[in-house]
């Protein structure tokens, strides 16, 4: 029999038998980056939802240290933008009044516009769009008559 086969055998019966503490595990994970979250920006995770993408790796992981990156939740009534070194930013959803689609698109994801009317104030932000939660995020917006939301695919074909 060929090494690598078992090697591989024996790989698969480690994971078996150990299948309970590698999902105890991935449960403390998650909840440690939920506590972490908390702390950092007084928000609970579990009630917020991601619209926006990973970010996409240049540098093996050491972009996180040199870019300062936006990423953007929301839940019923607010649009949130966190950034790693600043403080949270949120917004009403009642006052963004545009949710475009651009022509760029990284990685096969579509970056979208999102204007926001803040007291006169129109206030800009780009962001690629993840696949599931952005549906929601923009049937949240169309809800409101004088929002302008462009659909995600064009003629109901292409993104």
């Amino acid at each position: 029999m060929n090494i690598k086969i078992i090697v591989v055998l024996a790989l698969l019966v480690l994971a078996i038998l150990n299948y309970k503490r590698i999902l105890s595990f991935k449960d403390y994970i998650q909840e440690k980056r939920a506590n972490e979250f908390k702390k950092r920006t007084n928000l609970d995770l579990s009630t917020l939802t991601r619209i926006s993408a990973r970010p996409v790796m240049i540098l093996y992981g050491l972009e996180y240290f040199f870019l300062n990156r936006s990423v953007f939740y929301f839940d019923e009534n607010y649009l949130y933008k966190i950034t790693r070194k600043d403080p949270v930013v949120k917004h009403s959803l009642s006052k963004i009044t545009e949710v475009r689609r651009t022509a760029v698109k990284i990685n096969e994801r579509r970056v979208w516009k999102i204007i926001i009317n803040d007291a006169g104030k129109l206030i800009v932000y780009k962001m690629r769009s993840n696949y599931g939660s952005f549906d929601l995020f923009s049937e949240r917006i169309k809800e409101n008559p004088n929002a302008i939301v462009d659909d995600k695919r064009i003629w109901g074909i292409f993104e």
